[in-house]
């Protein structure tokens, strides 16, 4: 059984996110975990220990106690949308998320991650900070991001962008498969600048996946974005998928300029895989 994470700091951007977590982990017959990780604060070293130890008792009742009256609401929100037989699993967890995160992900043996984002949140900030990100790309594993303001209107039509190399094959592998569940079709994008390609790269790769729900296009744009832009807006497309190449790559793509264009203009899910 998959195992999908949702780490949230239970504001109102993650709750179509969420929807979109509970959409996967049904579809995939997943377990979802939800986590939310919390922090004691800096307190100076004269104080009092059984003070200091009443400060530190009174936070961790208070984020259990405010995970007490989230859960309902959460599970309401499933019930309501239909997920009722999702398996949803609650965890609080003390300490800096970008420890938090990559060892939940290490021990529960996670498959990926879906979080909602906005783009400028603290939260997001630490999920996608240089720490955290060196975690979770050497785990390989997948992150979902989710426009804050994105509805589920279900998939149909995934976007994958490919430079043709035999490591964008495990992701297109893994895409086919969601494909297949939702009965969609995957549309492969790859960006030349001046309009030259590989044709016979191209070919073998169309006849690799002829039989499955696969095609490719060749768009020529100066600028990457501008023709990924264009490719979402043309094959309608419900969700982007990338493969990052390198640590330089993950931040170029959550980088303010392309997650504002990408989030905000078209406001699609991105899918990044890691080599």
């Amino acid at each position: 059984m998959k195992k999908i994470l949702f780490p949230t700091d239970f504001s109102e951007t993650a709750n179509n996110a969420f929807i979109y977590a509970l959409n996967l982990a049904e579809n995939q017959n997943a377990e979802l975990y939800v986590l939310h990780a919390f922090q004691y604060p800096m307190i100076s070293a004269g104080v009092d220990a059984i003070i200091l130890q009443d400060v530190y008792d009174t936070i961790e009742l208070n984020n259990f106690e405010n995970l007490k009256e989230t859960i309902p609401g959460l599970r309401k929100l499933a019930d309501d949308n239909g997920f009722t037989n999702v398996d949803l699993k609650f965890v609080v967890k003390e300490g800096m998320l970008t420890y938090v995160l990559p060892q939940f992900i290490k021990d529960e043996k996670i498959d990926f991650v879906v979080m909602g984002t906005t783009g400028n949140t603290g939260f997001e900030k630490v999920i996608f900070g240089s720490n955290t990100l060196n975690a979770i790309k050497d785990l390989k594993i997948p992150v979902l991001s989710v426009p804050h303001d994105y509805v589920y209107k279900g998939i149909n039509n995934i976007g994958f962008t490919t430079v043709f190399q035999d490591k964008d094959r495990k992701a297109l592998d893994y895409l086919t498969e969601i494909a297949y569940r939702y009965k969609a079709k995957v549309h492969c994008l790859h960006v030349s600048k001046d309009g030259n390609y590989d044709v016979p790269t191209l070919n073998h790769w169309k006849e690799y996946y002829k039989d499955e729900p696969v095609d490719f296009s060749i768009y020529t744009a100066d600028e990457s974005v501008d023709a990924v832009l264009e490719f979402i807006k043309d094959e309608k497309i419900d969700i982007l998928t990338v493969v990052s190449r390198n640590k330089g790559f993950f931040e170029k793509l959550f980088s303010p300029s392309f997650t504002k264009q990408i989030l905000t203009q078209n406001s699609v899910p991105l899918f990044v895989f890691h080599e």
